[in-house]
């Protein structure tokens, strides 16, 4: 458990910084289109195509680009792929065939093999699902759809417990797949991004027809005290579009919208629309940003596309040759090599890669490992003792403890064995279990491939993107959304002159009670802004008016309340945001919004913007269903709660 909780910490750090790193990136090259997911399939070979661009690599002349390669690889003896030769070699049965599988898979450390997990899991007949679904799990345990229809078939089965562990397989899965992080974020940040977008823009609309009225009566007073009702709304329409017509798009018409609501707002108004202003900056340009460079991430950069393609057994002529090519000088691609000479047999070469990543990174761990163990397979216990040794001094990885310990037995050094082996337990007891229950004494696993080199260099790359999201070219295609120091300043400028101008001169209001506009321009006596001069006579000096006329005044003021109070429930179910402003708490409006429109995304996309089934399949679903049936149940939750607040009031 303790190697278990040090690897999840790592593993989580390497995802918050691959997620840092993405939100991070700056930029101002156009991306096109929405894009399709930039990790759909990686588990199945459907990778997106390489950008040739990068780097300074001319798309026409790029060899690599051609399905047969520019032919500079070195003929390599003929092989067969190890996988399809287990495959064909075992007998018919579907579990034989899975269980040799299985011992090829731990012993060449060959990554999760997503096709015959799949052709095991179609194989289950219904009275067998759970013992079918097993067998596909132990060929692929990476993958998230594998785990998902475990768990499903041991709700099936009626073990609950056993599905509530495998659930949590799930996440154990999407921690470890690096595609599986990739897909999470890009989908995240697009479906954040359309909530934020959304839910921020109709706040301000609703904040703005909660004060148009009023802005508009003072704004026909500035012009002409007897300027007609209806030329007061066009003109302040005109000028909220004024930004629209010179080019700045919608966030223009936001940033207007955004100043009458802040000249109009009271102090809780003002709070609400600060935070609505900082939400639509973050979404406009850092998630933005993260969603675009998600998408084409692994496109961008040839080398880790082609590993990728090598690690699922997709890779074509060309992705060999790439790496051929780029092997000496990068450790990913020499790795890359490495493992696919280990998964088609060809020994000589895969130890001559593993050499060539020695003699740039003397201490790497999983080239010392693999090299023990050909030297193990080859009957030099020597020196692979030397080679496990020289890796096992820098990490407790229970594989490489338990070849350690296979080579120690091998040389009757007992002692070492066992306190090799228990060592081997102690930081990974599930793997241990694993290799012993293959039970042969001279088995020796190889490491798999070191998924840190990529994400590293997915890192980097993403630090290193300069890119301009096509959002922001569409909803800011104006000086305003240049930067997010730009657009940030817009809003924060806006509010500074709106404070400074908002007390220059008197704002019109209604009466809270009958809804008579009260204006110190238009009356002889204004008591407040919320109560006219007529009400604040009628319930503060009722003794000064007519009884009859006060109980008339009065029942017409409680059916104006009751027609009010229906009119307000029905805005509060159907318009979102609505019952906030009823409450008089825009926190909750906002608030409101937020939740909506993350439960109208989940039921718009419930297994994600860019689906995989053949990676993540029903995980897809759950990864969406628990925040959307969240956010549904709290946006339920801000209705009531605002309906309660306004009748108290």
């Amino acid at each position: 458990m303790p190697h278990r909780r040090s690897i999840a910490y790592s593993v989580l750090a390497h995802c918050a910084t691959l997620a840092f790193a993405l939100l991070c990136s700056a930029g101002s090259v156009a991306a096109e289109g929405a894009p399709s997911a930039a990790v759909s399939g990686m588990a199945n070979g459907a990778m997106p195509a390489v950008d040739a661009e990068v780097g300074g690599v001319d798309p026409v002349n790029d060899p690599w680009l051609a399905e047969q390669g520019p032919a500079i690889a070195v003929p390599v003896e003929v092989a067969q792929e190890q996988v399809s030769k287990v495959w064909n070699e075992s007998s018919t049965t579907i579990h034989a065939r899975a269980a040799n599988l299985r011992r090829a898979r731990l012993e060449l450390g060959l990554a999760d093999l997503t096709g015959p997990a799949t052709l095991v899991r179609d194989a289950a007949t219904e009275e067998e699902t759970l013992l079918y679904t097993e067998r596909a799990l132990e060929l692929a345990p990476g993958v998230p759809s594998f785990q998902f229809s475990h768990a499903r078939a041991l709700w099936s089965d009626g073990d609950i417990g056993g599905a509530t562990l495998a659930a949590g397989g799930v996440l154990w899965a999407i921690a470890f797949n690096l595609p599986a992080q990739l897909w999470l974020i890009e989908n995240f940040a697009y479906l954040l991004l359309a909530v934020i977008l959304c839910s921020s823009f109709a706040f301000l609309l609703l904040a703005v027809i909660g004060v148009f009225s009023h802005a508009a009566h003072d704004f026909g007073d500035l012009l002409s005290p007897n300027m007609p009702t209806f030329a007061r709304y066009a003109a302040v329409a005109a000028l909220l579009l004024v930004p629209l017509v010179l080019g700045e798009g919608l966030l223009g018409l936001a940033a207007a919208l955004f100043a009458l609501g802040f000249m109009y707002g009271n102090g809780r108004q003002r709070n609400a629309l600060a935070m609505t202003a900082i939400l639509f900056v973050v979404a406009l340009h850092p998630l933005a940003k993260l969603a675009a460079i998600s998408t084409d991430l692994v496109a961008r950069d040839p080398i880790a596309a082609s590993t990728l393609r090598v690690l699922s057994g997709t890779e074509t002529m060309a992705d060999v040759e790439r790496l051929e090519a780029a092997a000496d000088k990068d450790l990913a691609a020499a790795h890359a090599i490495a493992f696919r000479a280990r998964r088609f047999g060809l020994v000589e070469e895969s130890r001559e890669s593993l050499l060539r990543v020695l003699e740039t990174v003397p201490s790497d761990m999983v080239a010392l490992a693999n090299l023990g163990n050909i030297e193990q397979r080859r009957g030099n216990t020597a020196a692979a003792i030397d080679y496990y040794e020289r890796a096992a001094a820098q990490e407790n990885q229970p594989r490489l403890l338990f070849d350690l310990s296979q080579a120690y037995a091998s040389a009757f050094r007992m002692e070492e064995y066992e306190a090799t082996l228990r060592r081997a337990q102690t930081v990974g007891d599930d793997d241990v279990a694993a290799l012993s229950s293959l039970d042969d004494a001279n088995l020796v696993a190889d490491l798999p491939y070191p998924m840190a080199l990529i994400r590293d260099r997915l890192v980097t790359l993403a630090l290193s993107m300069d890119v301009r999201p096509d959002v922001v070219t569409r909803i800011a295609p104006g000086m305003l959304g240049e930067t997010v120091l730009m657009t940030g300043g817009v809003f924060a400028l806006i509010a500074l002159f709106s404070l400074l101008l908002a007390d220059r001169w008197e704002h019109a209001s209604l009466c809270t009670r009958c809804g008579h506009r009260i204006c110190q321009r238009c009356e002889d006596t204004v008591w407040s802004s919320e109560t006219c001069e007529d009400c604040h006579h009628l319930f503060q000096y009722p003794e000064a008016t007519d009884p009859s006329l006060r109980m008339a005044r009065l029942q017409a003021l409680s059916e104006r309340e009751s027609r009010f109070d229906q009119l307000w429930l029905g805005l509060s179910l159907l318009v979102p945001g609505a019952a906030g402003f009823a409450a008089r708490r825009p926190d909750l409006a906002i608030f409101g919004l937020l939740l909506f429109s993350w439960g109208v995304a989940f039921l718009i996309w419930p297994s994600g913007v860019f689906e995989d089934p053949m990676l993540m399949g029903g995980a897809a679903f759950v990864c969406f269903a628990i925040p959307g049936v969240l956010a549904i149940l709290g946006y339920t939750g801000s209705v009531v709660l605002s309906l309660i607040l306004r009748k108290s009031r």
